[in-house]
């Protein structure tokens, strides 16, 4: 995973979250609280428990479901709390089937400016949910960055130091160091690499074929590569994927053989079609590597390669994928590095 943004990073969160749902309230403030930079996490059911909590805790970020509390209610209070608390960011929390069909009375009038507001799907698939709050969790650091006024800050960044939340609030430790972050508020962003210097590529695959994607992961780092991946449901691609493909260099894209179709070719799984396509809209180099047999890898326009294997194949082009990575990432016609081949790659080229 990518290293995340230092000064956005620094700045700790206190949640309140607003649900009526026990269970997904419950889910919610778990996942908040295994959060490194969230030091505390308190979840109320109803508006008005909210706005004595607020008054009293003073959160800086707000979950909360308007279709639960009610869309006019819901609206009415936090356009209410904007005015009196600017510093404070709000996540709709909310089941986004639902919203669909009650689009036009959820974005109506004033509240269009929901359609802006940071949104988490109640539905997000269990093993995908915490990258996808973490995500979240990130756009509301930053969001908190340029919101809130150097008192505060300094205020917040005392109680994560003490780490003496008030009663009803559970402190989490944070994980991060707070110093400098005024600096870097006030100087510039730091770059989001863990290394500048290291290209990072995005590395989309079934995750089936833990086989392939083991060897080349060790072989694009033994060439001078950052690894990133994301977890799938196999129908379900996050936001949390869809910053770490924005945020990468370039994108490789392993495409095995899925389902077999009536003429004998076959289909490969439709969340790496939909990662690609994320991966063309925001313009990264791409490189395919198509097993022989999948014929539905879909059309590209711009700086791409693709590269078909066999059974007997898959090392060579592996080595054939890393120097086409390595030209997009300006390391020249450097031959890829594969003197002791990693697990899961043969000497002789051919998949173990």
């Amino acid at each position: 995973m990518l290293s995340r943004d230092v000064a956005a990073r620094e700045i700790p969160l206190r949640v309140l979250v607003i649900d009526p749902d026990e269970s997904t309230a419950t889910l919610l403030e778990q996942g908040l609280r295994h959060q490194s930079h969230v030091i505390g996490a308190l979840a109320v059911p109803d508006l008005s428990a909210a706005s004595e909590e607020i008054r009293r805790s003073e959160p800086n970020t707000i979950f909360l479901d308007p279709l639960r509390l009610g869309i006019d209610e819901a609206s009415r209070f936090v356009f209410n709390i904007r005015e009196k608390y600017s510093e404070i960011t709000f996540v709709l929390f909310m089941d986004f089937e639902v919203a669909e069909k009650q689009r036009g009375e959820l974005y109506r009038g004033q509240r269009q400016r929901f359609s802006h507001y940071f949104k988490l799907d109640k539905r997000t698939p269990a093993n995908a949910f915490e990258d996808e709050l973490g995500a979240v969790i990130l756009a509301c650091q930053e969001d908190s960055k340029w919101r809130m006024s150097e008192r505060n800050l300094n205020r917040l960044l005392e109680l994560a130091k003490q780490l003496n939340a008030p009663e009803g609030w559970n402190g989490v430790k944070l994980i991060s160091e707070v110093g400098g972050l005024f600096e870097q508020l006030h100087g510039g962003r730091r770059s989001n690499r863990s290394t500048a210097n290291v290209p990072t590529v995005f590395v989309s695959y079934r995750f089936a074929e833990e086989d392939y994607i083991h060897g080349l992961k060790m072989l694009l780092e033994q060439n001078g590569f950052e690894v990133v991946t994301g977890k799938s449901t196999n129908t379900f691609v996050s936001k949390a994927v869809l910053d770490r493909i924005k945020a990468s260099d370039s994108f490789l894209c392993l495409m095995t053989k899925d389902k077999e179709k009536a003429d004998g070719t076959f289909t490969t799984s439709s969340w790496l079609l939909e990662e690609k396509g994320a991966a063309l809209a925001f313009g990264k180099r791409i490189v395919l590597m198509v097993e022989e047999g999948v014929t539905d890898f879909g059309g590209l326009q711009g700086d791409w390669q693709r590269i078909h294997f066999g059974p007997k194949g898959f090392l060579s082009a592996a080595l054939e994928a890393v120097t086409q990575l390595k030209s997009y990432s300006g390391m020249g016609g450097a031959q890829p590095s594969a003197v002791n081949p990693p697990s899961g790659l043969s000497t002789a080229g051919e998949a173990t």
